[in-house]
């Protein structure tokens, strides 16, 4: 599994979500099920995203000067220009007395969450809202309601760099969020099984802007792989449908596709659901979901000497099992428990841990070998 990891982030590198690198990722994908005699396909769907105007963040200064931002979800849109104007953690002490008619908030992340902020800097009339990072790298945030105007995030390096900025001058700031359509896809693998049963095995394969994404995800799609190869010869008492998800990072919006493309008959067939993201670190072995399905895998793990860690589930994120979870798919969802790499620059091969990635794979395997699991899937 780990050659598996090694191999994808030498050949593809990024994937960010709803790109030409997520484009030429689904064809890897698509030819490795091939080789392991998978029915394969491609289901492809449109992405509408906010985009943003150069880099994401300019500074309109003598030498104008850019900077990589992410727009939070659900941001409002426009072209915005003004003052950019520190306003700390943007708690309501925070704000100048004198409001921020016309200006561009910048404050720093913490303490309170995205809305809030949000809420306090429109609220004394500010026309965007850049937020710093409090940690290393970029981040994606979520905003509860759409204002009217654009929020986005950036690196704390250079929110601190761009701090130094402001201290010295007043300096004007542009930012421009427009909505595109955007085509990605799902890889679908099928190995067909007697009956009507399906059980899916899902993770999806893209990433935040140029983040190799060693862990998130390229550990569940290495796992997926991994598994495929594994039972490329093995015959199973229901149909196994490995589906590698497209822009995860943007919204879950690959699982959601492939979930509302199913008719009435298909949702009804799909007797499970076990997904595989961000893996790779942490403390071993993690699973959260229906609890007949992690009751088996615990059992499971014992017998063939992989610790698993059943938890409660994921805190402040989400991942593509939710979107079967939503339409009463039981589930199960494999991951780690080291969280604070995910989506910046260090989150690479480094910090992987191979026996995280054997012990999902072989645990995954044996559950769906298993004659509980089959005798579970065959009642449901």
């Amino acid at each position: 599994a780990f050659a598996v990891l090694e191999e994808l982030l030498e050949e593809l590198g990024p994937r960010e979500s709803a790109t030409d690198q997520e484009a030429a990722a689904a064809r890897y994908l698509q030819s490795k099920f091939q080789e392991f005699g998978y029915e394969t396909e491609t289901q492809e769907f449109i992405v509408e995203d906010i985009s943003l105007a150069g880099m994401g963040l300019m500074l309109n200064t003598s030498e104008p000067a850019e900077f990589r931002a992410i727009p939070l979800d659900q941001s409002g849109l426009g072209e915005v220009t003004g003052i950019l104007t520190p306003v700390g953690l943007a708690m309501p002490e925070d704000i100048p007395e004198a409001g921020l008619e016309g200006r561009i908030a910048f404050a720093q992340r913490g303490i309170i969450t995205f809305q809030a902020k949000a809420e306090n800097v429109f609220a004394a009339g500010a026309v965007g809202l850049v937020i710093y990072n409090n940690v290393f790298g970029l981040f994606r945030g979520v905003l509860t309601t759409q204002p009217d105007f654009p929020v986005i995030s950036i690196s704390r390096s250079d929110g601190e760099a761009i701090e130094d900025l402001l201290a010295e001058s007043e300096t004007e700031a542009s930012i421009a969020l427009t909505l595109e359509d955007l085509p990605s896809q799902n890889v679908i693998a099928e190995k067909k099984g007697p009956g009507d049963a399906v059980v899916v095995l899902g993770g999806h394969y893209d990433t935040v802007a140029e983040v190799s994404g060693a862990n998130d995800n390229a550990s569940g799609t290495a796992v997926l792989l991994t598994i495929a190869r594994m039972l490329e010869d093995v015959d199973l008492p229901f149909t196994l449908r490995i589906i590698p998800f497209g822009s995860e990072e943007l919204g879950l919006l690959g699982s959601r596709f492939y979930v509302q493309s199913l008719s009435e008959e298909e949702l009804a067939n799909t007797k499970a659901m076990l997904n595989f993201d961000a893996l790779a670190t942490g403390s071993g072995v993690e699973v959260f979901g229906e609890e007949d399905i992690t009751t088996m895998v615990s059992e499971i793990g014992s017998d063939i000497g992989v610790d698993v860690a059943v938890t409660r589930g994921l805190r402040g994120s989400s991942s593509d099992f939710a979107r079967f979870r939503e339409v009463g798919v039981p589930y199960l969802m494999f991951s780690g428990d080291d969280a604070p790499r995910i989506h910046s620059e260090s989150e690479t091969i480094e910090f992987v841990q191979p026996e995280m990635l054997g012990g999902a794979a072989a645990t995954a395997v044996a559950l769906l070998e298993s004659e509980e699991f089959a005798a579970w899937i065959a009642n449901r």
